[in-house]
This record gives structure tokens, C-alpha cells and sequence, in this order.
């Protein structure tokens, strides 16, 4: 017995929009760090460094959202690049990342690249609008704040 199909409307589902904006952002994300050699996912390792100096390998894949296997891949590919240093860590202890002055320099240029990537990703939302979204998708993303 065949059940009786009503095709849904996808721009109906809340899922399905947040993932072509995810997308749209995505590819404006990846243009403007490709100006500066780097990928989103390096930006926001570089970041995260930088607002947390002597953050461990294991937060940073936490806050990165990879596998702690993936952020080794990478943070070898930042420390090749002169980016980032990893500090050698007593027995015992996690060895912590810190930005060298070419990291610093580099976040110093791609700030105002990201500020505008998010500046003209998000003119069409009045400030209430932003802020009342920023706020439902960390509620989404588990956050309580």
C-alpha cells in the first residue's frame, strides 16, 4: 500500500533555510579569507588563539567544532606557516598554542575583511533583528547564554 505524497515547500523549512544561508555565508567567508591564504575553519583556530592565549589543543578542537585528529592536521599546517607556536608542555601537563607575530598580523588584516563579510551579510536584519537571531541560534547551538 502506497502512502499518498504531498510534496513539502522547502523554502517552508526552517532546516533547509538556515542551510542555504549557512551556505551563502560560507562562500563570502571563504572568499575573504582566501585573500589572506587562510580558510574559515583557520580563521576561527587563529581567533580563538588569539582571545584565549594558552588555550590547549583539546579546547580549541571543542570550540572548532573537529575531531582532535582533524585540528592536529591543521595546527601542523599553522605551525608550518609560521602562524602559530605550540609551547612544550611539563609531564603531565597540555602543551598551549600561541600566536607568533606573523599570526597577530595576519588576524590584524583579516579582522576588518570578516567585519565587513558579516556587515553586508547581515544588512537586512535591523540591530534588534541581529541581535534577536545571534541569540535564537546559540540557543539552538546548545548555548544557554
Amino acid at each position: 500500500m502506497s502512502r499518498s505524497f504531498v510534496p513539502l515547500d522547502p523554502d517552508a523549512q526552517l532546516g533547509y533555510l538556515l542551510v542555504v544561508s549557512a551556505d551563502r555565508m560560507s562562500r563570502a567567508w571563504h572568499a575573504a579569507m582566501r585573500a589572506h591564504g587562510i580558510n574559515p575553519r583557520q580563521f576561527s583556530m587563529l581567533a580563538s588563539i588569539a582571545h584565549d592565549p594558552g588555550l590547549s589543543q583539546a579546547e580549541l578542537a571543542r570550540r572548532v567544532l573537529i575531531t582532535p585528529q582533524s585540528l592536529s592536521e591543521s595546527i601542523a599546517r599553522l605551525i608550518e606557516a609560521g602562524l602559530i607556536a605550540r609551547t612544550e608542555a611539563a609531564p603531565g601537563r597540555a602543551a598551549k598554542l600561541a600566536l607568533t607575530d606573523e599570526g597577530r598580523t595576519l588576524l590584524a588584516e583579516a579582522y576588518p575583511v570578516v567585519e565587513a563579510v558579516n556587515r553586508d551579510s547581515f544588512t537586512a536584519l535591523a540591530p534588534a533583528e541581529r541581535a534577536e537571531l545571534a541569540r535564537l541560534l546559540r540557543k539552538l547551538s546548545g548555548d544557554p547564554g
